[in-house]
């Protein structure tokens, strides 16, 4: 993805199981149109899972909300795991649900 093509960016800090300490990169890309019936997102969570597919939908909504869900059910994965997520290094723990924000209630 190109500079400046990311939508949205946050840096967090995480503790695997075996209590090694990484950084990781959340982001969400513009989201393109491929054909006229698909449109693309990039996702990245850089440090845990480098190059990530780019998520494809029916329309730039639905590629944008794939990206999303799929970087919450990776994080999900590494916390099952036993993983601790963190704002800031050596800082207070965040929870999964504290980093994207919910829209409705399903």
């Amino acid at each position: 993805m190109e500079p400046g093509s990311w939508i949205a960016e946050r840096t967090i800090y995480a503790v695997t199981g075996d209590g090694r300490g990484l950084k990781i990169r959340l982001g969400i890309g513009k989201p393109y149109k491929v054909t006229e019936d698909e449109w693309a997102c990039a996702v990245r969570v850089d440090g845990l899972h480098n190059r990530l597919s780019d998520m494809h939908g029916v329309d730039s909504w639905q590629a944008l909300q794939l990206s999303c869900q799929l970087a919450v059910r990776l994080l999900e994965g590494f916390a099952q795991d036993g993983g601790r997520l963190f704002w800031k290094k050596d800082g207070e723990q965040v929870h999964i649900q504290d980093l994207f924000a919910k829209v409705a209630a399903l």
